[in-house]
């Protein structure tokens, strides 16, 4: 009996040992099972964000058409920005065509202005030449008629006429032909002055204003003519200082010469006013 009760026992535990065994077997399995499943699910994890970067990435990345764009743009850029610098070189040229064509007109009438200014300097001068010769030629008429027609015969140019003259007065001067009239006019005397005389034309004498009797009061003494002996004839109140050209007549102040074209007294076109400077 006893030995009926150790082979049971040993039975018992030799069982006991083979369930402990197939549940630590059935543990390990369950372990290996879980270390699988976590292996394949960190697999998928890491392949799932690798996918999700690559997304990322290309999201990221700019299209074809995107590029297309880009570069489009840019050339029309580049293009806006040469029709730029083209328009803005045409119009420099196009300034300095002007400029040249400005300068050119200004010299052309600087050109035209002095032409114009040289034929009114050789026409006075002319005028002033032909006044002249006419001046003298009064005074050797008047001579011949103070000496008597038919001594001289009349007629002829002035230098032969100065020279019947002198013949006729038995007198020979040196000089210039003005110089031999003076003298001439010397030797007659006063019947030349009475000839003139006889020849002058009778006018009217002209009534003179004083500025006091005006009513203008220029500060200097009080003054018999119409200008006054120093007061300018324009405004009457600054002092005469320029002569005219070719007239000579002094009877303007400075500023009131730069608004005369011609003599205010004689109506003369003015070439130029002169600032007589008396010593």
């Amino acid at each position: 009996m006893m030995l009926n009760h150790y082979r049971q026992t040993k039975n018992m535990l030799v069982s006991c040992d083979k369930s402990k065994l197939k549940f630590e077997a059935a543990d390990k399995r369950a372990e290996e099972e879980k270390a699988r499943r976590r292996a394949k699910a960190a697999e998928a994890t890491a392949a799932r964000k690798e996918a999700k970067a690559k997304n990322n990435k290309a999201k990221k990345a700019p299209s074809a058409f995107a590029l297309e764009e880009e570069r489009r743009a840019r050339a029309a850029a580049e293009l806006r920005e040469q029709e730029e610098r083209a328009a803005q070189l045409a119009a420099e040229q196009e300034a300095a065509r002007r400029a040249e064509r400005e300068a050119a007109e200004l010299a052309g009438a600087a050109e035209q202005a002095a032409l114009r200014e040289d034929a009114e300097l050789a026409e006075a001068l002319r005028r002033s030449e032909v006044d002249a010769e006419e001046a003298l030629a009064r005074r050797v008429s008047r001579c011949e008629e103070a000496v008597s027609s038919e001594a001289t015969g009349g007629g002829g140019d002035l230098q032969r006429r100065v020279e019947r003259l002198e013949a006729s007065l038995g007198t020979a001067t040196e000089g210039s032909l003005e110089e031999r009239v003076g003298a001439i006019e010397r030797l007659i005397g006063p019947e030349a002055g009475e000839a003139a005389e006889q020849h002058l034309p009778v006018t009217e004498p002209l009534a003179a204003v004083s500025l006091a009797d005006a009513g203008l009061d220029t500060g200097r003494p009080a003054e018999s003519t119409m200008g006054g002996e120093t007061s300018c004839i324009i405004c009457f109140e600054r002092p005469k200082s320029h002569l005219a050209v070719p007239c000579s007549h002094l009877c303007v102040c400075g500023p009131c010469s730069e608004l005369m074209r011609e003599c205010p007294y004689c109506r003369e076109p003015v070439m130029m006013w002169l600032a007589p400077r008396p010593v």
